[in-house]
């Protein structure tokens, strides 16, 4: 380990550091004109959901608070959809939605959807499932969430011609209309575990690598000088005590600049970790640790760490199915346009994290963290770059916690449009209210946080909640569509999706089962 190694991963940090910093001047309020305008707030869950007889058509009416980019995303969400609706009234019968986003737009905004604070543990999951099984797991989890996805556009049309009605905007309702109520109110349900898993995964993010800066005397980062030897309950703790205040915040523009923060982040995280490993630990060059993949297992070593221990990380990566309803809205022309965007947006940020994933193990063999951040070590500038993506998912946390929040709301207390004569009294308590139930949604992530560290808690949530979505709901859909606008009766080309749908199935009982072994034991 040399000095000038040292000096370049400095000042690539630093340059990382400064360019993170420029992002938070990123202006949530900078005005458009649109013809007409309406903005969904949507954070990993649909822009529309029902529930029997009620509609959630926003999370909360922002307004005054519209961007030029029409979905602002970032870190594994959708931050919010910008939906441009036809003037005339008969047009938006016959077409529904009409958006703004280009083909090109859409693909750059879904892989923001799929890359984020989970690529960081994309190494461990190749360390468990072995070179070869890792890519090839990914390669079907990948295939198949994008296959879906594509299904689901399908489905809406289907179902928009059959009904001569617009296309559904969001899944529960296209769940709703293709498979009745029971199994739309299964999608609502999961989109809530999903919101809440997804939230508590940060908070697992953030405690783990506080808990290692923490821990680290020799580096004399800001961390350890301020608050040594802390573990890592205990900073999931005030993690969880942090984001229950901003989970209050109603006004989500307020969280805009977490796109830009996010994305430099996530980045500037990939890409230091391998200039990290090829300069410093263990240096050497890229061609280092290609030597050391070839010396490493290929394949996992049981049934058990290809599907249970790990599987459900890359679903918690890929599986955005039900996220991708908000960038369907806001599309041009989705009926044509939105395959090839998926197609594209997959197919470039799968090879990005393959190979992110592939060298570091590479780098650092038997030794990768749950988290390969954990493998740096804390100087200023690597210590600062650590902090600043837990600043970020801080600031996220809100974001995609809301869409639970917001569902757990109109279940427990109503959507609050209905007032009572009592005027401030009526407003204190349902403001009472909303945060008892805020608390109580923040103490469960708490809660799942400690079910394990980050790689666990994303297993579960992406090989059970995600899973479900993507692998089993869409071929039911289909298949359904298909006999209704059919004879009713069994045809080959459903072959295809019970192939798929068995393979959910798979998925999502192998990962509960090996999940809740690995926890009890």
């Amino acid at each position: 380990m040399t000095r000038n190694s040292h000096t370049v991963i400095t000042i690539i940090a630093g340059v990382i550091i400064l360019q993170t910093r420029d992002s938070w001047g990123f202006s949530p309020t900078k005005p458009i004109i649109h013809n007409t305008g309406l903005l969904h707030k949507v954070l990993r869950t649909p822009s529309t959901l029902a529930t029997n007889n009620n509609r959630i058509v926003v999370l909360d009416a922002i307004p005054d608070i519209i961007d030029d980019e029409p979905c602002l995303v970032g870190d594994n969400i959708v931050a919010s959809c910008d939906i441009i609706n036809d003037d005339n009234d008969e047009a938006i019968i016959s077409t529904g939605v009409v958006g703004t986003q280009t083909k090109l737009s859409a693909a750059i905004n879904l892989g923001k959807c799929i890359c984020g604070a989970g690529s960081f543990a994309l190494p461990h999951v190749f360390l468990e499932e072995g070179v070869l099984g890792g890519t090839l797991a990914m390669m079907v989890c990948a295939f198949l969430a994008m296959n879906t996805m594509q299904s689901i556009n399908r489905s809406r049309y289907l179902v928009s011609s059959s009904q001569q009605q617009p296309p559904p905007t969001s899944y529960v309702d296209l769940t709703k209309l293709a498979l009745g109520d029971a199994a739309s109110k299964l999608v609502f349900t999961l989109t809530l575990v999903a919101s809440l898993g997804v939230s508590s995964t940060y908070i697992v993010f953030v405690g783990q690598t506080l808990a290692s800066l923490s821990a680290d005397a020799l580096s004399g980062n800001i961390v350890h000088t301020l608050a040594p030897d802390i573990d890592e309950t205990t900073w999931e703790a005030i993690t969880a005590a942090t984001v229950f205040p901003l989970s209050l915040v109603r006004n989500y523009g307020v969280f805009a600049f977490t796109s830009a923060l996010g994305v430099t982040a996530v980045l500037g995280g990939i890409f230091v970790t391998l200039a990290y490993g090829v300069l410093v630990d263990p240096g050497g060059g890229i061609g280092v640790a290609f030597s050391a993949v070839s010396h490493l297992k290929m394949w996992p070593d049981s049934f058990s760490d290809a599907f249970g221990g790990s599987f459900g990380t890359i679903a918690y990566l890929f599986c955005i199915n039900f996220l991708t309803f908000p960038i369907l809205n806001s599309m041009k022309d989705a009926k044509n346009d939105y395959d090839g965007a998926i197609s594209s947006a997959v197919a470039v940020i799968w090879t990005v994290n393959a190979l992110f994933a592939i060298v570091c193990l590479g780098f650092y063999g038997d030794e990768t963290q749950d988290l390969v951040l954990q493998n740096l070590d804390n100087g200023p500038y690597l210590s600062a770059l650590k902090i600043l993506l837990c600043v970020d998912l801080l600031f996220t946390f809100p974001v995609v916690f809301s869409s639970g929040r917001q569902i757990l709301e109109n279940v427990l207390i109503g959507d609050g449009t209905d007032k009572k004569e009592g005027g401030e009294d009526d407003s204190a308590s349902l403001a009472l209210s909303r945060t008892a139930v805020t608390g109580g949604a923040v103490a469960t992530c708490f809660g799942l946080s400690q079910v394990g560290g980050f790689g666990v808690v994303a297993n579960l949530i992406g090989g059970v909640a995600q899973g479900t979505l993507a692998f089993i709901i869409p071929p039911a859909i289909a298949v359904a569509l298909s006999r209704r606008n059919g004879d009713g009766s069994f045809d080959a080309s459903e072959i295809p999706q019970f192939m798929i749908g068995t393979f959910g199935v798979a998925v999502v009982s192998s990962v509960t089962y090996f999940t809740l072994v690995e926890v009890l034991s």
